[in-house]
């Protein structure tokens, strides 16, 4: 299952239904075309935890892999590295790992990465992947939820941008969901 979780994160094949409700609430689509005409996809979920456990999910080997792929490793940091085999017994290093490169990382608030490598035989065209640019912003959503937003921008105009528009916007809601059930509820001061 993992495997497949991360090939809706990293959009390596072909994204498919998955609840989107989990204990934590509905993914919301907030996409929307910008001022200059350029596509924007967004989507958001509020996760029934800490900003420490929603963060260390995405930032942690430990917490990666326990939602989105079965092995990972990640550098934290301005220049980091996202990398994920995409089947069990994968290992870190291997040519056919997923590779995310981190632009800027902002620690327990935001990190934007782009895709520096993608298994060939995926649904889309490497290099319009890695011409997108994705968000993920974290911040607390009041009485110990987490918000996690992301935000995936660079869309151009063809059909290579339009399916993969199409495919991210299914597989983003898809991780998002996978993620937060990931996470461990935790007491808030309601309970």
């Amino acid at each position: 299952m993992k495997s497949v979780v991360l090939a809706f994160l990293l959009a390596a094949v072909p994204a498919t239904a998955m609840a989107a409700d989990t204990a934590a609430g509905p993914v919301k689509d907030h996409s929307f075309t910008d001022a200059d005409g350029h596509r924007v996809l967004r989507e958001t979920i509020v996760v029934k935890a800490s900003l420490d456990s929603v963060w260390k999910a995405y930032t942690t080997d430990a917490g990666f892999m326990r939602w989105a792929a079965p092995v990972a490793h990640i550098t934290p940091g301005n220049n980091g590295m996202m990398e994920s085999a995409l089947e069990d017994g994968g290992k870190i290093g291997d040519p056919g790992n997923v590779l995310n490169r981190i632009d800027v990382y902002l620690p327990d608030s935001l990190i934007v990465f782009h895709n520096e490598h993608v298994p060939a035989g995926g649904p889309m065209d490497p290099a319009t992947f890695a011409s997108l640019r994705s968000m993920l912003a974290f911040e607390p959503a009041g009485d110990g939820f987490t918000r996690v937003t992301q935000t995936v921008i660079g869309f151009g105009e063809s059909a290579k941008y339009d399916d993969l528009y199409r495919h991210l916007r299914d597989g983003n809601a898809a991780y998002l969901a996978a993620m937060a059930k990931s996470v461990p509820p935790e007491k808030t001061a309601q309970q």
